[in-house]
């Protein structure tokens, strides 16, 4: 179905399905991101939710977790907004470029079904990672703003999204926002890579069935699910990376982290290889369900709006 849709159903689908997607797992996104910034051994997803529910979300880092006991579930949904504001244009990017590049290289550019070129696992992968650029571009700033928001050591240094973006920029300047840039295009461009051509062997393998709609949903879901934790087995060092670099303020005198190869050199020596896998468990869980009702939802919207054509 979203082979011919428009241009604009594409982004709008793709845009709506990211924003569900960030809502649903923003709490293991959480998680995630604390366990990769951790430089020790972490707990579990529960502990560290529990430890999330009852800090203080303001004072030093030091302080978190002291002077209250109040639990806000609100707390496990920190760095939301940038998350979901960054969503509608950076799944719009994802999907619609991923499209837009299979056309190109199909020499299918109208985007009509009749073309005698057929789709291959080369001209899906390599969408994918054309894709994952486009998207990293977008992404990045609302990434910077929601690694800091979620950081530990950032807690009460920020009042909220808006003064996040208002001090990194005062203190900062511009082009912080592009922190961990080309970490963040080989998170991107492998995820989609691996994710977009891992449901594509799967459809081959198991067409998605076309008696029940029950059935076609569940097979998006299942499909979503593996693309996804397949695809964090893949990126998951370069996601690690990014968070440590987004997280790092430069008049803090601590800019331990210089680039990608850097950091990913530097946390494999000093750490240990398995460091770079830090946060897998919720980041595979996050990724999974976050890709199975992405791209169920993707396919939901665009339906919807072809029954309207």
């Amino acid at each position: 179905m979203s082979s011919s849709a428009s241009h604009t159903i594409l982004a709008c689908a793709g845009g709506i399905a990211g924003a569900i997607e960030a809502i649903l797992v923003q709490p293991l996104e959480l998680i995630k991101v604390r366990f990769q910034l951790n430089h020790g051994h972490n707990g579990s997803i529960i502990s560290c939710a529990k430890e999330i529910l009852t800090e203080k979300s303001s004072g030093t880092a030091a302080a978190a977790g002291a002077g209250t006991t109040s639990i806000k579930v609100s707390r496990l949904f920190r760095g939301l907004l940038p998350e979901l504001c960054g969503m509608f244009p950076t799944r719009s990017v994802m999907y619609s470029s991923n499209e837009l590049a299979k056309r190109v290289l199909l020499g299918n550019t109208n985007g009509k079904t009749e073309t005698s070129n057929e789709e291959t696992t080369s001209v899906i992968a390599l969408a994918g990672a054309f894709s994952g650029v486009a998207e990293a571009a977008v992404v990045t700033p609302f990434q910077v703003v929601k690694v800091r928001l979620q950081a530990k050591e950032h807690l009460g240094k920020y009042t909220n999204s808006f003064d996040c973006v208002q001090k990194v920029l005062r203190e900062e300047g511009l082009m912080a926002f592009s922190n961990g840039l080309s970490a963040t295009i080989g998170r991107n461009s492998v995820f989609n890579c691996v994710y977009f051509t891992v449901m594509y062997k799967i459809k081959q393998v198991s067409p998605t069935p076309q008696d029940s709609k029950v059935k076609a949903t569940l097979h998006s879901l299942v499909t979503g699910f593996v693309g996804g934790v397949m695809a964090t087995v893949c990126n998951a060092p370069f996601d690690v990376v990014k968070s440590r670099i987004q997280a790092q303020c430069p008049h803090s005198g601590n800019m331990e982290y210089t680039s990608t190869i850097q950091a990913l050199m530097k946390i494999g020596r000093t750490e240990g290889v398995s460091a770079l896998y830090k946060g897998f468990t919720p980041k595979a869980l996050r990724m999974g369900i976050g890709g199975a009702v992405a791209v169920t939802a993707f396919e939901a919207v665009c339906e919807i709006a072809h029954s309207f054509e």
